[in-house]
């Protein structure tokens, strides 16, 4: 992935504003990207690309490690949304070359669709977390599918189950079994909704599960 994302600030920045221009124009029509990761994915964006338009010609040292972290900030930002959420079936690949980023391959075709279910337990131990054990349904391995990323889970803190899955607010990919959802000490007693789906190599999801709940400890 980081071959065709461009290191250079200046180039990046162009990058940046193209597939972010994209992105506005779609967002509602293809509606599977959370509005929080959309709002994520726009501060992080634009924060660069401010920084960038203003650089100096000579910049002192520290304007030069501020931009970098900045660009470091966009760029892991900007993976984070091509692997889960731009290199996905509801992103046709003529919106992806446009976007500058490499089509879906269709040649290749057994690993297109992911079968595969989650199953999952919320164990208690210790304060301020949760423990996710999860497998694939109806096997008794712990091991992921092979070609298989993880496990993407997310969870929510509220009193009744969340609606959609927009309304989830944390969200990981997990590629280890058990994974830890740590909280902060004001969060002990809310009650927390989880819910995990299987993702390919390719950053294709399956099937979600029922969402399980339990009170944060």
């Amino acid at each position: 992935m980081s071959d065709f994302i461009p290191k250079n600030a200046a180039q990046f920045a162009a990058f940046s504003k193209n597939i972010h221009h994209i992105l506005d124009k779609n967002y509602t029509r293809w509606g599977h990207i959370p509005q929080t990761d959309y709002v994520e994915f726009q501060n992080a964006q634009n924060n660069f690309r401010d920084y960038q338009e203003d650089f100096p010609i000579d910049p002192t040292r520290s304007q030069t490690t501020k931009r970098n972290e900045l660009q470091k900030i966009a760029m892991d930002n900007m993976r984070f949304f091509i692997k889960f959420y731009f290199r996905n079936p509801i992103v046709t690949n003529e919106e992806l070359v446009s976007m500058g980023i490499p089509p879906i391959d269709t040649v290749k075709t057994p690993h297109t669709e992911v079968h595969e279910e989650v199953d999952f337990k919320i164990n208690i131990k210790g304060t301020n977390n949760i423990i996710i054990d999860f497998h694939v349904k109806g096997h008794q391995s712990k091991a992921k599918p092979a070609t298989y990323s993880g496990a993407v889970i997310i969870w929510a803190l509220a009193d009744e189950k969340p609606a959609t899955n927009d309304n989830y607010s944390g969200h990981t990919l997990a590629t280890r079994t058990p994974y830890t959802i740590e909280f902060d000490d004001n969060d002990s007693g809310k009650r927390v909704w989880v819910k995990a789906s299987w993702q390919n190599a390719r950053g294709i999801l399956g099937r979600w599960t029922e969402a399980q709940t339990a009170i944060v400890p």
